[in-house]
């Protein structure tokens, strides 16, 4: 599923609630437009009924103008100004009667009421008629668009911490201890910015104390390691000193990986990638094991790939590790082309799927027997370069493969 921004989603809902205020303001306008049409109309229709009665009962003059001033209706008597007001004056609606009719007519914003009964024509002129206004509506519309704008703006300034405690959490997982996620405040996301800062300046303490241990461990390894090994080239020339020599190498050999591992882990190691061909990797990685070539089978291509030289060689000597340590006859074959690298070796299929193996110290029998630790390492080469890192078994041999 797609990720969505909160920010994002709280625009589009906002905008959401912007356009349905909008649209139910407007068709509001509409229903209050005719609602005061009606009004009107209904105003002149009792006035003409009550006019009419007093027609009916042949009340005199005087009545006619008060029931006129009491609906606030003129009674226009003068012949010719009536035919000019109703020259070119526009047909609202005609409401039928006994022996004639009732029109209600505009002309320039002023309503008139004509009726005629019995051929008897009588005009008045509606003065409270008021053309309708919708400034009222657009007040309200206004001001509902305004509270909807602050109401969006005081979410938007509640939530825009976050971003910055964004920021901070991105820096801290690519590696940038020296962060602070402390936002001041007293609501939840500066209390949890304030959990956070301090979590993070104690993993922190825990990562220096790391950092303190193993370089003072290596460097105690490496002290008598140096010794050691000066200490045996002055020995004389025999198979036992020949076997300490190689012995010390590889204590010294080992140490030095495990820095570089513990860089990569951290996310430290500065990758160098350079083109290297295939028959200078495997070499590499076989002065690195420290065994015999003649213990390998090669089908080797020439070809150049791009990736860290020492990463690279210290992966692969791994797998040739596993190889020759777990093999029926001690013995390994390596495949090489521009797809890959495959190291091949005689044995019974694994247990378990790859994915068990390459997790750091893996418990259980097989992690006594050394798969755990070393598949973790070349697998975490293989990721840091952008490969992947497989396993098949075929004709009773494993296959370890590193695809580019």
């Amino acid at each position: 599923m797609r990720r969505i921004s909160i920010f994002v989603f709280i625009s589009a809902i906002f905008t959401i609630a912007f356009l349905a205020a909008g649209t139910a303001f407007y068709f509001y306008g509409i229903n209050d437009k005719y609602r005061h049409s009606q009004m009107i109309v209904q105003r002149n229709i009792l006035f003409a009924q009550n006019i009419l009665l007093r027609l009916d009962r042949g009340n005199a003059k005087e009545q006619i103008e008060e029931t006129s001033k009491k609906y606030g209706m003129k009674w226009i008597k003068d012949e010719k100004k009536g035919i000019s007001l109703l020259k070119g004056a526009k047909l609202l609606g005609r409401q039928p009667i006994p022996f004639g009719f009732i029109d209600m007519l505009e002309k320039d914003d002023r309503i008139y009421l004509l009726i005629n009964t019995f051929g008897r024509l009588i005009l008045f002129e509606d003065e409270r008629y008021r053309p309708y206004n919708p400034k009222i509506v657009w007040i309200y519309f206004i001001l509902t668009a305004l509270l909807i704008m602050l109401i969006f703006w005081a979410i938007w300034f509640k939530l825009k911490p976050l971003k910055s405690l964004q920021r901070c959490i991105r820096k801290f997982g690519e590696g940038e201890l020296d962060v602070h996620c402390r936002i001041e405040g007293s609501d939840e996301i500066a209390q949890v910015s304030i959990s956070l800062d301090e979590a993070i300046g104690r993993i922190r303490m825990l990562i220096n104390s790391r950092n303190l241990f193993i370089r003072n461990i290596m460097h105690e390894l490496k002290t008598p390691l140096t010794k050691g090994l000066l200490t045996v080239q002055m020995l004389p020339e025999s198979k036992q000193k020949e076997r300490l020599e190689r012995i010390f190498m590889r204590l010294d050999s080992t140490i030095s990986e495990f820095g570089t591992i513990e860089q990569l882990s951290s996310g430290k190691f500065p990758l160098k990638l350079r083109p290297v061909t295939m028959e200078d990797l495997i070499d590499q990685a076989i002065d690195l094991a420290m065994i015999e070539k003649d213990r390998g089978t090669f089908d080797i291509k020439p070809q150049r790939v791009e990736a860290d030289f020492k990463l690279l060689s210290i992966a692969l000597k791994n797998l040739i590790d596993n190889a020759i340590k777990y093999s029926s006859d001690r013995k390994f074959h390596i495949i090489a082309d521009e797809t890959g690298i495959v190291v091949e070796s005689n044995g019974n299929p694994l247990s378990h799927p790859l994915s068990y193996y390459i997790q750091p110290y893996t418990q259980g029998s097989e992690a006594i027997s050394g798969l755990g630790l070393g598949l973790y390492i070349v697998d975490m080469i293989a990721k840091v370069h952008g490969f992947s890192f497989e396993y098949e078994n075929k004709e009773k041999k494993n296959r370890f493969i590193i695809k580019f």
